[in-house]
């Protein structure tokens, strides 16, 4: 009788070349496209958390992101409105939550349950109570009571479909391109690596569960062959290992015009490396909201996308994948919860409107 409490696995169908000891592609099915889909949306605040847990304790693969979290972690609350607010710098939230619950396997094991809604206890008969709602209960009222008191709200109705909506198999190569599976995209593939045919190729099947996802997605900034990593070699190369860039670029300035924080920074004469800078809370809500972008976003917005492993090819490629309805958007959008309304707007994102009463968290 089988466990009802074993974790869920997938079956993958490698194609590997032994002598190389190489991934050369592999065969996939839907659900495990869902869950690289779902690695793209996960905020980069929930990656660092995840790899922390998972990785040993050495140099942090996802560079400056690792001190922006340490930094949130070790500071005292009394440095934020309520403990709310520092539970959704550590614990981002993400609109795409209700569609994670549907995945076969969802590595972000903060979204267990659908999303709670939370009011002042005093909500019908203080007047000095704000009225407001809230989606933890560590929130503290205007009234200056709890928000404990959670409340029934009916979620919108999703798509069946968590994200790629063919229901087919799919190849993924090495370097983590993902296409629709069919035999003439393999022989191509196998051209493009000098090989003939299937002769120098052995097949393999692996059962892949939660640990083998989260290497994947240490390897995925890591390493330029993350199957080969994460399937033969069991870890990640380090040799491979590049920080990830800041997320603003000099060039581009998002939002109004005059929308503008000031900072003083302080910088070395004899090579202009800056030492520190002085800046207002505005700018600090600006840097710990990088913690709530998603993945995909994150590496739009890079400065140098390139030192970001495998990102680029998996968000290119499910950018490919998107079914016919999403074919007919505009370019895609960096949809944040509403609580993570800052005072400056200086990045291409959209704040969530709250639903059902007027929402805000900070």
């Amino acid at each position: 009788m089988a466990n009802p409490a074993a974790k869920p696995k997938f079956s993958l169908r490698l194609l590997i070349d032994e002598e190389k000891n190489k991934v050369v592609l592999a065969e996939v099915g839907k659900d495990f496209v869902d869950v690289l889909c779902n690695i793209l949306t996960l905020p980069m605040g929930t990656i660092v958390r995840l790899l922390e847990k998972h990785q040993t304790p050495q140099s942090p693969i996802v560079g400056c992101f690792h001190k922006l979290y340490k930094s949130v972690s070790d500071m005292s609350v009394d440095h934020f409105e309520t403990q709310a607010c520092k539970n959704l710098l550590l614990h981002p939230r993400s609109v795409r939550e209700s569609y994670r619950r549907k995945l076969k396997l969802n590595i972000d094991d903060t979204v267990t349950e659908a999303t709670g809604f939370f009011i002042c206890q005093y909500f019908m008969s203080n007047e000095a109570c704000c009225k407001l709602y809230s989606n933890t209960n560590t929130s503290r009222c205007r009234c200056g009571n709890s928000m404990s008191y959670k409340i029934q709200v009916q979620e919108g109705e999703q798509a069946d479909e968590v994200f790629p909506s063919c229901r087919t198999s799919f190849i993924i190569t090495d370097d983590l391109k993902v296409s629709l599976n069919s035999m003439g995209l393999v022989l191509n593939i196998l051209n493009d690596l000098g090989y003939a045919g299937f002769d120098r190729l052995q097949e393999m099947v692996i059962d892949v569960g939660s640990e083998e996802v989260l290497t994947l997605l240490g390897c995925l900034f890591t390493s330029e062959a993350p199957l080969t990593d994460t399937f033969l070699r069991k870890h990640c190369t380090t040799r491979k290992r590049k920080a990830l860039k800041p997320l603003v670029q000099g060039n581009v300035v998002a939002g109004d015009a005059d929308n503008f924080v000031t900072i003083k920074v302080y910088s070395r004469k004899t090579d202009k490396m800056v030492l520190y800078a002085e800046c207002r809370e505005d700018f600090i809500d600006l840097l710990f909201t990088f913690l709530a972008i998603p993945l995909e976003f994150a590496w739009e917005l890079s400065v140098d996308s390139v030192n970001m492993g495998c990102v680029g090819n998996l968000s290119r490629s499910v950018k490919d994948l998107s079914f016919e309805k999403q074919k007919e958007a505009k370019a895609s959008e960096c949809v944040l919860p509403y609580y993570y309304k800052f005072r400056a707007q200086l990045l291409d994102v959209v704040i969530q409107e709250g639903c059902c009463y007027p929402g805000r968290m900070f």
